[in-house]
């Protein structure tokens, strides 16, 4: 029977163990990290932005391999799957940048079987959950091509992700962050228009039945807006309606957008025309298209006209807008494309409700 000193004894050396174990684990993890300290995963990368010519993203989804292409000529970066849409320079930079500043921070699994569990796996697998990032040059090299997997925040909170370079089998963690690069809003500034309602003087919307709301600025005072044709039976539906309508312009941004072609904006489907005080007409035309998931969705279309008498901001913001906005048709939210096609109905309430 073991005395109360060997418990004692055994009890230390146990204790030692555990501790030079631990003590083990952490000197290497730590030697890990100060042997990479500073390696960026794509070294050399900020040097070579002028020479990348083309962007490559591609993920899985529901077993299909989806892909979003940049592509830069004379001197503009275009969204290839959009028909050209441009794409927002800034954003650019910013991911190439967010990319060139990744530092490796541990070398992880090699094994294909485990990449499931870092989010490494080839976009072709099923299931997997990487964004394979393909930087090329102008003569269609390889700058970067890699895997972005999981997201993993540090201990100290700073923001780490999971990659691999592709045909590569080591995996890394790697400190720094990627952001979404899977939507079009991704790579475009997203805006369609922004007219607010200080700029707006009068505004009709059409409804499928031809109903027409009107809405007019009659003052400058704090609520210098009235619903002309406003039934004497009825109320707005809320506080805020008349200023969803009137606000329908005011930095409106877009979820997805398209060229034109193949798509029809019908008539039958009502319209909204917003004027300005300088003399800019607005006209949002309407068109139904089934979606991804065979649900019909709204789709729409924006030109502008200036008089005669305009003012000259009102002629600059036609010749900046008209040519992009003619050409393109923009999916919105549910609740703008609402404010655009407000009705009688939708906007106002029996007055004796409430």
């Amino acid at each position: 029977m073991l005395s109360l000193r060997s418990l004692g004894i055994l009890a230390a050396v146990t204790a030692a163990v555990v501790l030079a174990a631990g003590l083990a684990v952490f000197w290497r993890h730590d030697a890990t990290i100060s042997g990479l300290e500073d390696a960026r995963a794509f070294p050399g990368l900020e040097q070579q932005i002028p020479d990348i010519a083309r962007i490559e993203i591609s993920w899985n989804r529901d077993a299909a391999v989806e892909q979003v292409s940049i592509a830069r000529a004379d001197g503009v970066w275009r969204v290839a799957e959009q028909n050209g849409y441009p794409a927002d320079t800034g954003k650019i930079r910013d991911f190439i940048l967010s990319l060139a500043e990744l530092k490796l921070v541990e070398a992880k699994t090699a094994d294909p079987a485990r990449y499931a569990r870092l989010g490494v796996s080839d976009v072709t697998a099923a299931g997997s959950e990487a964004t394979r990032v393909r930087l090329l040059g102008r003569n269609g090299d390889a700058i970067v091509d890699a895997l972005i997997g999981r997201d993993r925040s540090s201990g100290t909170g700073g923001a780490m992700l999971y990659l691999r370079q592709s045909g590569d089998a080591r995996s890394w963690l790697a400190h720094g962050q990627v952001g979404s690069m899977h939507s079009m809003t991704a790579w475009t500034d997203g805006e369609v228009i922004d007219i607010g309602a200080d700029r707006i003087q009068e505004i009709h919307l059409t409804a499928p039945n031809s109903d027409v709301l009107e809405v007019r600025r009659v003052d400058d005072s704090k609520t210098p807006f009235k619903l002309m044709n406003m039934p004497e039976d009825r109320k707005f539906a809320t506080f805020y309606t008349l200023n969803e309508i009137t606000d329908g312009l005011s930095q409106l941004t877009f979820e997805d957008v398209r060229a034109i072609q193949d798509m029809t904006f019908e008539p039958s489907l009502g319209n909204a025309i917003y004027q300005t005080r300088g003399g800019l007409t607005v006209i949002v035309d309407f068109a139904q298209v089934p979606g991804a998931s065979g649900a019909v969705e709204t789709w729409t279309h924006f030109s502008v006209n200036v008089a005669p008498d305009a003012t000259e901001e009102a002629k600059s913001f036609a010749a900046a807008n008209a040519e992009r906005l003619s050409a393109w048709a923009y999916r919105l939210s549910d609740s703008r494309l609402q404010r655009l096609r407000h009705t009688m109905e939708s906007a106002t309430v029996p007055a004796t409700e409430g």
